[in-house]
């Protein structure tokens, strides 16, 4: 029986406190071959641009897990109403700490209240995780860190405006080139495709003339063009996203982690580029 793995979208909120989906890896045993699920809300393909939102996604996805993606055997795209919910009360608790104004201390706040919540859940593996995943984040995240990031970042402004059709044009650019890297093994689900039909047309319309040939480096949270910075800065000097590379690599030929600094995969022999 082939494994599988899920990538859940759950909510978070970036260094500046906008809140965003952020891709998180769930597997219950690392093996190889997999199918790869990519479970999403349904609020993702039902807003306002969904080709836009959904492929946005895609993209976060793509920049966190890449070698899992290119070596899963095949992606099925489907929602769960729990993350519906989930992004719902993250932002019913964000807004009652409005009051306070540092954006680390409030998401830390948040992630509390997150997690006395997700203890209440039904007894799935996506209520499992979702309190696991913030249990973690608590424990492990460098808050005094975010902190100091934040202050440094507090004296610039952002550009709060909507895209300009110029600017999602852009976006749809850049994230069509990593839709047509996975394209040909994703499938969507059939809630998905019975109760989103537009979205499935709107995808199925998608060629390859709709991806220039320029190129553009972007932070893939808050899409700030990061043209004119060095190409090592380790954080988004409009958002604070980390920029650096995840933390653990996999051999894109059979999935196992790697070794830091390892010339050789440990399961399969094949060298590392």
């Amino acid at each position: 029986m082939i494994a599988i793995a899920k990538i859940y979208a759950l909510t978070s909120v970036t260094i500046r406190g906008d809140i965003m989906l952020i891709p998180a890896w769930y597997s219950e045993i690392d093996a190889y071959p997999f199918d790869l699920q990519i479970i999403i809300p349904n609020f993702l393909i039902n807003s306002n641009n969904p080709l836009i939102q959904f492929l946005r996604f895609l993209n976060l996805a793509h920049f966190h897990y890449k070698g899992r993606l290119i070596i899963s055997s095949s992606i099925l795209i489907d929602t769960n109403p729990l993350l519906d919910e989930l992004n719902k009360i993250y932002r019913k608790f964000w807004n009652l700490y409005s009051n306070i104004l540092e954006v680390p201390k409030r998401r830390q706040l948040v992630e509390r209240e997150l997690l006395k919540w997700s203890s209440t859940l039904p007894n799935s593996t996506l209520g499992k995780f979702i309190h696991q995943y913030y249990s973690h984040s608590l424990k492990r995240t460098d808050w005094q860190q975010k902190l100091s990031l934040w202050r440094s970042l507090r004296h610039k402004t952002i550009d709060k405006k909507k895209y300009s059709a110029k600017k999602l044009a852009k976006l749809k650019e850049k994230y069509v080139e990593v839709w047509f890297q996975y394209f040909e093994k994703i499938n969507f689900s059939a809630h998905i495709k019975s109760q989103f039909p537009n979205f499935i047309e709107t995808i199925n319309q998608l060629t390859f003339q709709d991806i220039l040939p320029e190129k553009h480096r972007s932070c893939p949270a808050c899409e700030m063009d990061l043209s004119s910075y060095p190409p090592d800065i380790q954080y988004c000097p409009q958002c604070g996203y980390a920029l650096l590379e995840p933390a653990h690599k996999y051999c894109e030929n059979c999935g196992a982690e790697l070794v830091k600094d390892a010339r050789f995969c440990g399961r399969c022999g094949k060298k590392i580029e």
